[in-house]
Order: C-alpha cells, then sequence, then structure tokens
C-alpha cells in the first residue's frame, strides 16, 4: 500500500526546511558573505524560482535561518536543566552541558554567532539576534537560579551576569575554533570559574 500523499502545505513545508537546512549547513561552512541563494537551492535540491517563492532575497533567507538556530539553542538549553537530577550535579551537568553545544551543534552555534555578529552591521539582523540571545541568556538565568537557590547558596556575580557571560564566550569559542575542536579543557575552566563565583 502507497504511502498517503502529502498535502501542499506539507509539502510547502517540507521545502521551506530544507531550504533553511541548507542555509544554515552553507553558512556555517562559508560564511554570510559567501553564501548565495543560488548554493542553498542547490544544496537543498530545489529550483531558485522555488527558493525564492519562500524567500524572496538574501536578507529573508538570513533572518528565518537566524530564527531557526536562536529557537534551537534556546530548546537545547532549557534541556540540560533537568529538575530529576539532584541540584549540585545538576549546576555541574548543566553547565557542561552549555559548553558542548559548541561540539554537539556546530553548525547552529556557529551561524548564530556569525549572524549576531553581522547585526553589528545590519540593524534588522541586530534586532533578530538580540532577541534571540536575551533568551538564550534568560534561559540559562532562570535554570542556575533555580539550581542555586535548591543549593541554598549564592553567586557573588548575578546569575545573569553569569549567563552573559557563558553564552558569550561560547558564542566566541564557536566562531575561534572548528567543529572537531577539544573543549575539555576550555570546559573545565569555565566551570571552575563558575564554581568560584558561588560561595557554599
Amino acid at each position: 500500500m502507497s504511502a498517503p500523499r502529502r498535502t501542499q502545505d506539507e509539502r510547502r513545508e517540507a521545502t521551506r526546511d530544507a531550504l533553511l537546512a541548507a542555509a544554515v549547513a552553507l553558512l556555517s561552512e562559508r560564511g554570510v558573505a559567501a553564501t548565495t541563494l543560488a548554493d542553498v537551492a542547490e544544496r537543498a535540491g530545489v529550483s531558485k524560482g522555488a527558493l525564492t517563492h519562500h524567500f524572496d532575497a538574501k536578507d529573508a533567507l538570513l533572518d528565518a535561518a537566524l530564527e531557526r538556530v536562536g529557537t534551537s539553542l534556546a530548546s537545547a538549553l532549557t534541556a540540560i536543566w533537568d529538575p530529576m537530577v539532584p541540584p549540585f550535579p545538576r549546576l555541574r551537568r548543566a553547565f557542561a552541558g552549555a559548553v558542548s553545544l559548541v561540539a554537539t551543534r556546530p553548525a547552529e552555534v556557529r551561524v548564530f554567532a556569525a549572524l549576531a555578529g553581522e547585526g553589528t552591521r545590519d540593524a534588522r539582523l541586530g534586532s533578530i539576534a538580540q532577541r534571540h540571545l536575551s533568551a538564550l541568556e534568560a534561559t540559562f538565568a532562570q535554570g542556575l537560579t533555580l539550581t542555586l537557590d535548591e543549593l541554598g547558596v549564592r553567586p557573588k556575580l548575578s546569575p545573569e551576569a553569569l549567563a552573559r557571560s557563558l553564552v558569550s564566550a561560547a558564542l566566541g569559542e564557536a566562531l575561534r575554533t572548528g567543529p572537531d575542536a577539544d573543549l575539555a579543557d576550555l570546559r573545565a575552566l569555565w566551570e571552575r570559574s563558575l564554581l568560584a563565583q558561588i560561595e557554599l
């Protein structure tokens, strides 16, 4: 028995997903300036006309790619704060997990960092990047605050400041290193830096 035919909306959504996946991969590999709409269409296996039906200009594609990776990274950060894990192991696990996003989601982190950097020259991209950057920082700060409250300890810096520092360092590291970089030493250093801020 053949599979049921997809609806037009389902086909449209599948094409859009394929285009965004191709855009994220190419932006990670080549950077913003060297990624063209024709390259994205070819990587996605669709015609240039199909691409322009979804994204009429490169700016629209960049906006959507930034929305995609920003939302995905925020979901990943939320997932690392597992309330079933006791608070101190949860703290260490969450910190290691946040740093590990550089290794486990290298394309998404590199694209987010690159597009956030472009936002310093492009007010439209800058506004989108800042919204997602604030969401990433708030997600980590919320988990950190709740966990520290359970431990009954307080950081010397605010959870918001610690979250800002972590997210900024992770994005910077994503641009500085390749996807195969060994982050064990860096992760240990950042963990010690965080723990040094906590008064037990």
